[in-house]
């Protein structure tokens, strides 16, 4: 009885070591995700907000945004496709 004890005790204190090892905290405490510490090395925005009603102003969707932007170029360019639909998505980002 005493050893089961034990080990369920050094089985939680293992388990807690785990959860703070595996979640990389800011010096507020507050946790980073992966994409905010990759944009951090990056010189980009530093952190996302993804429970914003806004998402016009989300470094991630901008990147997303101006990738598709460049695909519909680029098909417009090699095979003549979705020019016009390229060119409507570049006048919507720009504004």
């Amino acid at each position: 009885m005493f050893a089961s004890l034990i080990v369920l005790f050094v089985m939680a204190g293992l388990f807690a070591v785990l959860i703070v090892a595996i979640s990389p905290t800011k010096s507020d405490g507050t946790a980073l995700s992966g994409y905010s510490s990759q944009m951090r090395t990056t010189g980009r925005a530093a952190s996302r907000k993804v429970y914003s009603p806004t998402i016009s102003n989300d470094p991630y969707v901008i990147d997303q945004w101006e990738k598709s932007i460049q695909a519909l170029e680029r098909a417009c360019r090699d095979s003549g496709e979705y020019c016009e639909q390229a060119a409507q998505a570049r006048r919507s980002i720009n504004r």
